[in-house]
């Protein structure tokens, strides 16, 4: 009778330790490039389908659907914490990824043949003076 008892404190210990520690541990976002991402400049928004990206202009800060998109699309796929893009023929830019302010934030990091760049791109609609 007592290896019963042990045995189901044993059981109750273990259950409750292991809700204390899955409660006390934050769930991390699980960001992803796929969406409407606002380039740095203000003027150009990029659509990430799953496999295409989309380039969409706009004079006046709305911007349209992915039927008013410059034509050729360019192919895209993530290689660890990087992004690739295809922009012609064999011609790829890879960028390291980085998310912040709750997946609202992508900020690309790049060495390529056409200069280094590092812009903060936005989910389209998201307030950045919201995000510290």
């Amino acid at each position: 009778m007592k290896k019963i008892y042990f045995i189901l404190g044993v059981c109750l210990l273990t259950a409750l330790t292991a809700c204390e520690k899955s409660s006390s541990v934050p769930a991390q976002p699980n960001c992803t490039v796929i969406g409407r991402w606002i380039h740095p400049l203000g003027n150009t928004l990029e659509e990430y389908t799953d496999s295409l990206v989309y380039t969409i202009y706009s004079t006046n800060g709305q911007f349209g659907t992915i039927a008013d998109a410059i034509p050729n699309p360019n192919k895209w796929w993530m290689e660890g914490d990087s992004l690739v893009t295809r922009i012609s023929g064999s011609t790829t830019v890879k960028a390291y990824v980085e998310f912040g302010c709750n997946c609202n934030l992508m900020k690309l990091t790049t060495s390529s043949p056409f200069g280094n760049f590092t812009g903060n791109f936005w989910k389209e609609g998201f307030d950045s003076t919201n995000c510290p």
